[in-house]
């Protein structure tokens, strides 16, 4: 966490709070035990001065557009970004401050330290290596068959795979896969067209919902609320012996890599 949805719900909010078009003035980074200042900190020493233009999302990756260059977001597990007026008392986790022209600032907390922010040329530099976006139009049932049909990865990891599809992560892999009626063990080749194209729809369907749900969840600044998972916004409980919501037998778990999949061998084959 936080995956596309908390990323999407990040990059309106930012939109909403008019961040586009402001100017950057000044970048503080507050990072205990390393440096203590941006300079050779992903380049951000370079930023004053620069105005936004525009916010995009790749995946999980939020990118925002300069009038020179491109700054890189990435919130790691447990980053969040706050916008905050002269007045605030600073978050207890920031480790970057972004200071603009209207006296406003924006804060990147983190308590785990794993967020980053880069400074590069173009785009293309943060998203050479991703898939298309989960979320994509231009991604249709169809194509999301055909990517996934000819590798033989085990579909849980394949979802995962940034290089793929870019936005889904854990969480929301699971809750596909278990809308889609799909074990997360079964090989990506061994698994039929009309069923992709169920599990295409899944995935949309889980990723919009938990949009909405963040978007309707604010925390008590206003800004969304992205570190936590654990809510409404998913039906699949991550717990072993847990109930499944449709069958009511139990979840089980089972590692993929270092990830932990939850699942239900009555509803997913």
């Amino acid at each position: 966490m936080p995956e596309l949805p908390e990323i999407e719900a990040l990059r309106r909010y930012l939109v909403t709070a008019r961040v586009p078009g402001r100017v950057i003035t000044r970048v503080r980074a507050d990072w205990p035990g390393v440096e203590s200042t941006v300079d050779g900190m992903a380049g951000l020493s370079n930023l004053p001065g620069r105005r936004i233009e525009s916010i995009q999302r790749q995946g999980k990756h939020l990118i925002l557009s300069l009038d020179r260059g491109t700054l890189g977001l990435h919130m790691g597990m447990t980053g969040r970004l706050v916008v905050m007026d002269p007045g605030d008392e600073p978050l207890r986790y920031t480790r970057y401050t972004f200071h603009f022209d209207d006296e406003r600032r924006v804060e990147l907390d983190d308590v785990r330290r794993w967020a980053t922010a880069r400074l590069v040329e173009s785009a293309e530099n943060l998203t050479r290596n991703l898939g298309p976006d989960a979320l994509d139009p231009g991604l249709t049932a169809r194509k999301f068959a055909t990517l996934i049909r000819g590798r033989k990865s085990v579909i849980k990891t394949l979802l995962m795979d940034q290089s793929v599809f870019a936005g889904v992560g854990n969480i929301y892999a699971d809750e596909a896969l278990h809308r889609a009626g799909i074990s997360p063990a079964r090989r990506s080749n061994r698994i039929s067209t009309t069923s992709l194209e169920r599990l295409y729809r899944a995935m949309v369907e889980t990723l919009e919902g938990a949009i909405d749900f963040i978007e309707n969840h604010p925390d008590e600044r206003a800004s969304p609320y992205v570190v936590n998972a654990y809510d409404e916004r998913i039906r699949l409980p991550r717990k072993n012996g847990a109930p499944c919501p449709d069958c009511r037998g139990p979840i089980r778990s089972r590692k993929f890599g270092n990830r932990t999949a939850y699942y239900c061998t009555g509803c997913q084959s």
